[in-house]
C-alpha cells in the first residue's frame, strides 16, 4: 500500500502503524478519484520508493523437525450405521496442520480414513505407537479421532458394570451387530488400556482429541444427520478385548470414566468435543469443535497455549461445551516440543538496568505474557535458556517496545548482543479478532485502531489484526462508504453475513464502532465451562399470551406461556410474527443457589440488551432468585418483574441472528457494565467498560435465529 502523505510503501500492519504514529492524519475523506493500489505481501521494500519503511526487527526460529508422532482417525462412510460428512475432512485437516504448520514429517503420522479405520486397524495403530522404536521416551504423541461415539450398558461382570452403569465407545468403520458376524465398538476400558500401554513405554506426553459424543441423552438426536452419535446394540461380551486390557498390567484401564473424561488421569491429556450429556455437531462438512480448535491453535501457536487454555480461549460453541481432562492439563501443548514453524522471536537488550524487548502492542503483546530468553538465534533449539521474563503491567507496553520484568524471586542475568525473547505464554486474550485490508481508503480505520493502541486506561481494548480466515469481523470499503462483514461462523451459518449499516470513512465515525465491537465480542466470547451448571440448568424459551382467566392486582390479564419450547437442539429458531411476545423459564437443578444475568447480543447492530440483570447490592446480602434443587425464575412473565420481549426484522433483512447469553454465579456479581447501546444509533457505547472478574461461574450461549415468512 502506498501512503501518499509521506510518499512511502508499506507492506504490513506494523509498518503502517509506525508511519501513522509519526504522521498524524485524521478524518481523511475517501479517495474516490483514485484507484486503490494493489496489496503486496512481500516484506522487502519495493524498488523506486522515495522512502524506506521502518520494519520492527524480527527473527525467525529455525524450523527443525519436531519429534511429534500421530495416529489420526476419521470415519465418514460406515458400513452399517449412519454416515457422517465432516469426520474424514477433520482428520485430513489435522494431518495438514501437523505437516504444514508444525512441519511434522509425514512419516511420523499414520492416518486411517473410512474403510481403513476398521476395529483391528485402530487397535493396531495404538500398538504401533507403543512399539515404534523411533518414538523415544517423552516424545509428544497425538491421538485424534473423529467419527461416531456411543453409550452402552456395561456388562454386569465388569468393574464399572453395576446395574444401570454405562460404558462409552468409539465406533469403528466395520461395526456390525449381525449375529455371528459381530464387530463391536471399542469400549473406554480397551482405550484406557491401549493408552496406558503407550504411556508405560513412551511416557505421559500424550494428547488425545475426540470429536465425537457418547451420551445417552445424545442418542435422542440419533436422526439428526449433524450429530456424531449413534444408538448401538447392547450386546458387548464380558471378555471383549480381554487380552488388550490384561496385557496392560495395570488397573488404569478402567480409569477413563464416562465420556472418556475424569480428573486425575496421568497417562494423557484429553480434549473432548462436548460434555457427556451433549452431542458433537458438524456443519458445512466439518466438525464444529475440530474447526474451532484448529483456528485457536493457528491464531496463537501451540507453543503459547496450555491444554487448559483451550476452554478459556476458544470461541464459544452453542449447545456444545468442550472438555479438558488430565493431570497434566496445565502443560503447554505437546510439551512445547512441536514449535510452530518459523515462529517469531524478538530482540531483547539491557538498557539502564531494564530489559527492553523490541515488540509492543502492535505485535499483540499484552500484560501477563511470558518470554523465555535465549543467548542467540542458534541457541533456541540447542541450548538451555538464560532465564524467564514477563510483562508485569500494561503500562510497560508501548506500541513497539516492552519493558520486561523478572518473576518474583528470580535472579538478574546478563544479555549479550543478539539475545532473543521467545514468547511462551500469552497475556490477556484479545477483545476482537479483526481483519482490515491494506487499502489507503481505509486509513481512518487504522487511525482509530492506533488511537486504541496508544490508550492506557481501562477503555483501551486489545484488538488483534488477523488474516480474514481467523477474524470475527471485517471492516472494508465499498464505493464511498465503510461496511462491516460478519465472519463469525456461529452467525454466518444461519445466513447473516453483514451488519446492515454503513458509515463515512472518518475516525470520528469509526472509532466508537471499533470500541463497541471490541466490547461486544469480549463479552460474547467470555465463557466458563462449569459442567454441573451446563447439565443441571434447564432453559425454556416460549411465546407468551394473555390469560383469559387470570388477572393482576390492576385488573390486567396475566401473561402465561404457550408451552411449546422454541429452544431445540441448541438453537432458538422461529418466524417473526407481529405483536408476538416471548419469555424465558429457567429451572435450577444444581445443588447451589444461583444468581443469573441474561443478555441479548444483537449481531446486526452490536448492541447488548439486558433481559434480566440483578442490581449491585453493596455490603448487603441479596435474595437468591434461583434456589437450589428446583428453583424457577420466569423472565418476561410471572413475579420476577422483567418485561417480555419481542423481535422484528429490519426492512433489508430476511433473517437476523442474535445470541442469548446466560451468566450464572454462586455469589452476586455486578454485570452492569456489560450492556451497551448500538454504536450505529449515534449513541456512544459505554466509555469505560470494565472486564468483570468472576472466580467461579458458568455460562450458556444460545443462538436466536429470527426469520421472515
Amino acid at each position: 500500500m502506498f501512503l501518499r502523505f509521506c510518499s512511502v510503501h508499506v507492506y504490513n500492519y506494523i509498518d503502517l502503524f509506525w508511519w501513522l504514529s509519526r504522521n498524524p492524519y485524521h478524518n481523511r475523506p475517501i479517495l474516490t478519484n483514485t484507484t486503490a493500489p494493489s496489496v503486496t505481501t512481500t516484506d522487502s521494500p519495493k524498488p523506486g520508493t522515495t522512502a524506506t519503511p521502518v520494519t520492527v526487527p524480527q527473527v525467525s526460529v529455525p524450523d527443525g523437525h519436531p519429534r511429534l508422532f500421530a495416529l489420526i482417525i476419521g470415519i465418514n462412510n460406515y458400513a452399517s450405521v449412519r454416515k457422517l460428512s465432516g469426520a474424514a475432512p477433520d482428520a485430513q485437516a489435522i494431518k495438514e496442520y501437523l505437516e504444514n504448520d508444525l512441519k511434522v514429517p509425514s512419516g511420523q503420522i499414520r492416518i486411517l480414513l473410512d474403510k481403513e479405520a476398521t476395529r483391528s486397524a485402530i487397535i493396531q495403530g495404538f500398538y504401533e505407537l507403543q512399539n515404534d522404536p523411533d518414538i523415544k521416551m517423552d516424545d509428544p504423541i497425538l491421538i485424534f479421532y473423529a467419527g461416531h461415539g456411543s453409550e452402552l450398558d456395561a456388562p454386569l461382570e465388569w468393574e464399572t458394570g453395576a446395574a444401570g452403569s454405562k460404558i462409552q465407545t468409539l465406533v469403528p468403520q466395520d461395526y456390525d451387530k449381525t449375529d455371528g458376524q459381530e464387530v463391536h465398538a471399542i469400549p473406554d476400558r480397551t482405550l484406557g488400556a491401549l493408552i496406558d500401554g503407550i504411556a508405560q513405554k513412551k511416557g505421559d506426553n500424550i494428547t488425545v482429541i475426540f470429536d465425537c459424543c457418547h451420551s445417552g441423552s445424545g442418542t435422542r438426536d440419533d436422526d439428526d444427520n449433524e450429530t456424531r452419535t449413534v444408538k448401538l446394540a447392547s450386546n458387548m461380551p464380558v471378555n471383549l478385548d480381554q487380552k488388550v486390557w490384561s496385557d496392560s498390567g495395570a488397573s488404569r484401564a478402567t480409569e477413563i470414566a464416562p465420556g472418556f473424561a475424569r480428573t486425575g488421569l496421568r497417562s494423557h491429556v484429553l480434549l473432548a468435543a462436548c460434555s457427556s450429556t451433549e452431542t458433537a455437531k458438524e456443519t458445512g462438512g466439518r466438525g464444529v469443535f475440530t474447526k474451532a480448535l484448529l483456528t485457536l491453535l493457528r491464531r496463537h501457536g501451540v507453543e503459547k497455549l496450555r491444554y487448559s487454555d483451550v476452554l478459556q480461549r476458544m470461541d464459544a460453541i452453542p449447545s456444545q461445551n468442550p472438555q479438558c481432562e488430565g493431570f497434566h492439563h496445565d502443560r503447554i501443548f505437546f510439551n512445547a516440543k512441536a514449535p510452530t514453524a518459523g515462529r517469531v522471536s524478538y530482540p531483547v537488550h539491557l538498557e539502564d538496568g531494564e530489559y527492553i524487548m523490541d515488540a509492543g502492542s502492535a505485535h499483540g503483546i499484552s500484560k501477563g505474557a511470558e518470554f523465555t530468553i535465549f543467548k542467540d538465534r542458534d541457541s533456541i533449539l540447542t541450548s538451555p535458556p538464560l532465564g524467564i521474563l514477563e510483562v508485569a503491567d500494561q503500562e510497560d507496553i508501548s506500541s513497539f517496545s516492552t519493558t520486561l520484568s523478572l518473576p518474583l524471586g528470580k535472579s538478574l542475568f546478563q544479555l549479550d548482543k543478539g539475545a532473543l525473547a521467545l514468547q511462551t505464554k500469552v497475556g490477556a486474550e484479545e477483545d476482537l479478532a479483526l481483519h482490515v485490508p491494506l487499502d489507503e481508503r481505509l486509513i481512518p480505520v487504522f487511525d482509530g485502531l492506533l488511537k486504541q493502541m496508544q490508550g492506557t486506561g481501562p477503555e483501551c481494548k486489545k484488538i488483534s489484526l488477523v488474516e480474514r480466515a481467523d477474524a470475527q469481523l471485517e471492516i472494508t470499503v465499498e464505493g464511498d462508504k465503510v461496511v462491516f462483514n460478519i465472519l463469525d461462523e456461529r452467525v454466518t451459518i444461519f445466513g447473516l453475513n453483514r451488519i446492515p449499516f454503513v458509515v463515512n470513512p472518518t475516525v470520528d465515525d469509526l472509532y466508537p464502532i471499533i470500541c463497541a465491537a471490541a466490547h461486544y465480542y469480549w463479552h460474547l466470547n467470555r465463557t466458563q465451562n462449569n459442567q454441573l451448571i451446563q447439565d443441571k440448568v434447564e432453559i425454556k424459551f416460549m411465546q407468551l399470551k394473555k390469560s383469559q382467566t387470570e388477572f393482576d392486582e390492576a385488573g390486567r390479564s396475566k401473561l402465561i406461556p404457550i408451552e411449546q419450547n422454541l429452544y431445540h437442539n441448541g438453537v432458538i429458531d422461529f418466524v417473526v410474527r407481529k405483536k408476538a411476545i416471548y419469555g424465558i423459564k429457567i429451572t435450577n437443578n444444581t445443588p447451589w443457589d444461583l444468581y443469573t444475568s441474561v443478555f441479548y447480543f444483537d449481531n446486526s447492530d452490536l448492541s447488548i440488551t439486558p433481559y434480566y440483570n440483578i442490581p449491585p447490592s453493596g455490603q448487603f446480602k441479596q435474595d437468591v432468585h434461583l434456589k437450589e434443587y428446583g428453583g424457577i425464575l420466569a423472565i418476561g412473565y410471572g413475579s420476577a418483574g422483567a418485561v417480555p420481549f419481542s423481535y422484528k426484522l429490519r426492512d433489508t433483512q430476511d433473517v437476523d441472528v442474535g445470541f442469548l447469553k446466560f451468566f450464572f454465579t454462586t455469589k452476586p456479581v455486578d454485570f452492569s457494565k456489560v450492556p451497551q447501546a448500538s454504536p450505529f444509533d449515534n449513541i456512544r457505547a459505554n466509555a469505560d467498560p470494565e472486564k468483570d472478574v468472576v472466580e467461579t461461574w458458568g455460562s450458556i450461549l444460545i443462538p436466536v435465529v429470527q426469520r421472515r415468512i
